[in-house]
């Protein structure tokens, strides 16, 4: 039961000051894992503010099968925490005590999930089998279907509540508390009244994934944005925010459209302003097209290095967005084959898989769907109302996960003492990652911070006058804010607005000297965001604060990319850098490198951000002889 400890009189204002020993920022699978961790490991005094319990990208997100990553347990193949640390590592830019750690809490985390009720299929002597995903060359995925990360969080949610652990919805977390470095506590906008309340705890762990409110084409849930901005208005450090996985997904029904959904090979069409289709992608490929619609249901995310060699799915993405670049909106069509198609022309990869699911000889891309994974098909129909047997579906080259994040240590703690960041936001991917890692690092990273807090053992904190007069100066601003004539509507078109030319100028494609545009756009807006953006109505305070934030973000994630670029660098991953927007006239002239040891660090002060180059560190030599681990582990814990 949440616990009011006092209020205070702020400016006019009754403020509730709430006292905890850790408050939990966000509700998907990393801040649920954290909070009942936090439990399991005897700490009581806990609570999770978020939006809507609901309202998780790990609840709202999904593909045709959604992977979760962790160490092989199955039949004869050959693993060790240290063959997945190296794969993670391989990846580029990640620091080596992360894959060391991700990768050897990995079976922990996940035979936790399977005692809570995550069902992971298993085979008849119990073992859990997994299958190769993309960036791997193990079996370490496995899946519960199109909905992995839903399943994780509600078990997590069941475990939360049994252990009446405070869930506080309805809250947007707006500003921390920080003094001498250390986290104090959290400032929330009331969603639907815009009323402000603090929460007051020496330890803070967000778990608020990506900056997904930075771009228009995105296959995050909607209502999600993300809060870099909050960490880095703080005094966090981000790191490799210029790193990000891009695909195909649908628009309508935002979506991941990797695996079966291109492995049954759907035909691409375009339809111009006047309502022509035709389909477009032998323009850009040719025959080989069906074997790169196979190939990218492996190969989901944009991968520039690709283009030129094998596997060169990604210039599927290339010919979306060309047919986009020229206002035309693009589909996906299951109800019939491309009018070239014949099973004949595929290579030997994709008429193997295809036989072996025992679909080769069925007609329409459709049927062959319903035979191998009729719950992708079935999602469409339940969770939008799309049914692909008779519509068309919307889609376009989208953002849909950062790679990057907040710095933090080898306990996913940040620079600001007490101050952790587990899931999404910890910026612990660089250039690329297996797919599945993602859900593996929320267990991970939230149960190593929990296991941190534990151990410091931190005393509380109470409401003092340095915190007041914090809470003073955010309050004063709050009503700064709420004495214009903006409307919710040109609130949610400034949100557009940025959000569609860092999807235009920086996301898989980045234009030289728009990225320099972009930002000093952004820039302008944070310098004026008082006049355009002040409200009447006390209520869209927490719109208006979401905005900010995303424009903090933006401006973080642009200085990334520009110090990137002004380092001489080109490309490194899953983005191409292009003098202007004909960069794919002379495929030849793609140039990707392999830098896969600089890390861009950002920081953010008033409106104005700096950045930095740094090392990424190798993976630790880590103690092997059993005593010496053994007395070491006892001395620290006794």
């Amino acid at each position: 039961m949440l616990k009011k400890a006092d209020f205070c009189n702020i400016d006019g204002e009754n403020i509730n000051i709430f006292l905890y020993k850790s408050v939990i920022i966000g509700s998907g699978c990393a801040g649920l894992n954290c909070a009942d961790s936090l439990y399991d490991l005897g700490s009581r005094d806990i609570a999770v503010i978020t939006n809507g319990i609901m309202l998780s990208t790990s609840i709202n997100t999904g593909s045709d099968k959604q992977t979760y990553y962790k160490l092989s347990v199955a039949g004869d193949e050959q693993d060790s925490v240290y063959d997945m640390a190296n794969t993670l590592y391989s990846g580029g830019c990640a620091e080596g005590y992360h894959c060391l750690t991700e990768a050897a809490m990995s079976l922990k985390c996940f035979y936790k999930l399977i005692s809570l009720g995550v069902d992971f299929p298993q085979n008849e002597y119990g073992e859990y089998v997994g299958y190769r995903t993309d960036h791997d060359f193990r079996r370490r995925a496995t899946s519960c279907g199109p909905l992995t990360s839903r399943f994780m969080a509600e078990a997590l949610i069941r475990a939360v509540k049994s252990k009446n652990i405070d869930i506080i919805e309805n809250k947007r977390a707006v500003k921390l508390i920080v003094k001498n470095n250390k986290v104090r506590g959290v400032i929330c906008a009331d969603t639907e009244t815009g009323d402000i309340s603090v929460y007051m705890a020496p330890n803070i762990v967000l778990a608020t994934g990506g900056p997904s409110g930075i771009y228009s084409e995105s296959v995050y849930p909607k209502c999600h944005s993300g809060s870099l901005g909050l960490a880095m208005e703080a005094g966090c450090e981000g790191v490799n925010l210029t790193e990000w996985q891009y695909g195909i997904a649908s628009t309508d029904f935002r979506w991941n459209l990797s695996g079966s959904y291109m492995q049954v090979i759907p035909r691409f069409i375009s339809v111009d302003c006047y309502g022509n289709e035709k389909e477009f992608l032998h323009e850009y490929i040719g025959e080989e097209r069906y074997d790169l619609i196979f190939q990218k249901g492996y190969n989901w995310p944009f991968c520039p290095s690709k283009l030129c060699g094998e596997n060169r799915s990604s210039l599927i993405d290339i010919a979306v967005y060309k047919e986009i670049c020229k206002g035309n909106k693009v589909y996906l069509d299951f109800t019939k084959n491309d009018s070239g198609y014949s099973p004949n022309l595929l290579g030997e990869e994709a008429r193997g898989y295809l036989e072996n699911s025992g679909v080769m000889d069925i007609e329409r891309p459709i049927d062959k769907l319903i035979k191998m994974n009729e719950r992708a098909y079935r999602l469409y129909i339940e969770k939008a109302g799309i049914d692909l047997k008779k519509e068309l579906l919307a889609i376009s080259v989208c953002a849909q996960h950062n790679n990057g994040g907040i710095d933090c240590d080898v306990n996913y703690m940040t620079c600001i003492d007490g101050l952790y960041a587990a899931g999404e936001c910890a910026g612990v991917f660089g250039v690329s990652r297996p797919g599945g890692t993602a859900l593996n690092s929320t267990q991970v990273s939230s149960l190593r911070a929990a296991e941190h807090i534990v151990k410091q053992k931190r005393r509380s904190v109470c409401f003092s006058e340095a915190d007041k007069r914090q809470t003073e100066a955010f309050i004063k601003m709050c009503k700064k804010l709420t004495s214009g004539k903006s409307e919710l509507s040109s609130i949610m078109k400034n949100k557009r607005n940025v959000a569609e030319m860092m999807s235009k100028f920086a996301a898989f494609v980045r234009i030289d000297g728009k990225i320099s545009f972009t930002y000093d756009y952004v820039s302008e807006r944070i310098k004026k965001f008082y006049e355009e953006n002040s409200v009447s109505d006390r209520t869209l305070i927490f719109e208006v604060l979401t905005l900010r934030d995303i424009l903090i973000s933006a401006l973080c994630v642009l200085e990334a990319m520009k110090k990137y670029r002004d380092e001489g660098f080109i490309s490194r991953g899953s983005f191409l850098t292009a003098e202007n927007e004909n960069v794919f006239d002379n495929m030849s002239n793609i140039q990707t490198e392999s830098d896969v040891s600089s890390l861009i660090k950002v920081k953010y002060k008033n409106g104005r951000t700096e950045s930095r180059i740094d090392k990424v560190s190798k993976i630790p030599d880590s103690e092997q002889w059993f005593e010496k681990v053994y007395g070491e582990y006892y001395r620290k814990n006794r």
